[in-house]
């Protein structure tokens, strides 16, 4: 009985919309009715076709459509009884016949009900089991990106540590081997060694400022002390900090007005500025064309500083991740091109950090390249509306 009732077809019925189903009940009782009436003075247990009406009630509507199809059978009854026999009293027969069909109408729906409530638990506990279990799944999916980044992370900063460390380690002992062979070292002649060992240090050292400033990140209190700027100026301190053969392998256009101000974190732009340039030499062929430039927004309110290279430009369906921590490019990961995915992940924190927000333009065609963007408040925006604040910013990290 219990599987009979709780069969697809059952659960198929609740499906239905409200007035299929109310349709449904009204039938169910008229025909049911109709054949009790029809048959009740020939036998006494035409009452049980009342039965059929009562259980699909319950099913469909549980208590509400059980006290109203209970409800309905009484006054039906009651009322054919009355006409039949011209009177209130009925024979002893019909009486108890009545009496019965009521209390089994009634215990009927109570045990419908209750099956309905079953069926229902039943459901609500098959649906919480499936969401935890499909919450398990993204936990545990979670989990396996998370060990993945961690291993890819560890073998990023071990091929990135590697690298200086070898190169300057090389070098160093080179010059330590000529200095014991000829008791001095010569600048012209071993100049260009020591000054491979600093650039392999300077590469070292930035490296280690990612993933410290990596691990502070959301650690910090989110105050910065911000103050006029010049975009231009801030560039020509980062360009210094590059070795000149990076320098002159590429073609450098500066497109910045001298008298630009922004309100920022100088070291803030120098390092979101270093790490952007310090992609665009990577990724970019020599020769190619880098373009720095910034230009106001329409309000007025923000300077957006766009650093635009001719290199092999960025996939489309990899865009949205490019900020994301550890996140590099497919083609990057069998390539030669060193990288963490911590540079991009940083701007992005400094950036917001100031008040503005980056994003890239990319269409992934080779040779037309990538051009990433940043704004910051523009210092005569905030002149003009605040005259009288001194010139110190708290942005929500």
């Amino acid at each position: 009985m219990c599987k009979l009732v709780t069969g697809p077809w059952t659960r198929m019925l609740l499906k239905l919309s409200l007035p299929v189903r109310i349709s449904l009940c009204i039938f169910c009782f008229v025909f049911c009715t109709t054949i009790y009436i029809v048959t009740f003075p020939v036998t006494l247990h035409s009452y049980i076709f009342l039965a059929i009406p009562m259980l699909l009630s319950a099913w469909l509507f549980e208590k509400y459509g059980a006290c109203g199809c209970f409800g309905a059978h009484i006054v039906v009854q009651v009322t054919y009884n009355t006409i039949l026999f011209h009177s209130l009293w009925w024979p002893p027969v019909y009486f108890f016949t009545c009496l019965s069909s009521i209390i089994v109408l009634f215990l009927e729906g109570c045990l419908m009900v209750s099956l309905r409530n079953l069926v229902d638990t039943e459901e609500q506990a098959r649906l919480e089991a499936q969401k935890a279990g499909q919450q398990m799944r993204i936990a545990y999916e979670q989990q396996r990106q998370l060990n993945q980044l961690k291993n890819q992370f560890v073998l990023n900063v071990n091929h990135e540590l590697r690298t200086p460390l070898s190169g300057a380690y090389s070098y160093l002992e080179l010059l330590q081997v000529l200095l014991n062979e000829n008791g001095c070292l010569d600048r012209a002649l071993h100049g260009e060694y020591l000054q491979g060992a600093l650039d392999y240090c300077r590469e070292l050292d930035v490296l280690v400022n990612n993933v410290l400033e990596t691990m502070s990140i959301g650690n910090d209190n989110g105050q910065l002390d911000m103050e006029a700027l010049s975009p231009r100026l801030l560039l020509n301190e980062v360009l210094r900090h590059f070795d000149s053969f990076r320098r002159r392998e590429h073609r450098l256009l500066i497109e910045i007005p001298a008298s630009m101000k922004v309100l920022a974190n100088a070291p803030c732009v120098r390092h979101i500025l270093y790490n952007l340039l310090s992609n665009a030499f990577k990724y970019t062929p020599p020769d190619s064309l880098v373009t720095i430039s910034a230009r106001p927004s329409a309000t007025g309110a923000e300077v957006c500083v766009i650093v635009r290279d001719e290199g092999p430009g960025i996939p489309p369906d990899e865009l949205p991740l490019l900020f994301d921590p550890f996140m590099r490019l497919r083609r990057d990961l069998a390539g030669t091109v060193r990288g963490s995915g911590l540079g991009l992940s940083i701007c992005k924190h400094l950036v917001e950090a100031m008040g503005g927000h980056i994003w890239v333009e990319s269409d992934g065609v080779l040779g037309r390249g990538s051009a990433f963007c940043f704004t910051l408040p523009s210092l005569t925006r905030q002149i003009e509306t605040l005259p009288l604040v001194p010139v110190q910013a708290s942005i929500a990290g």
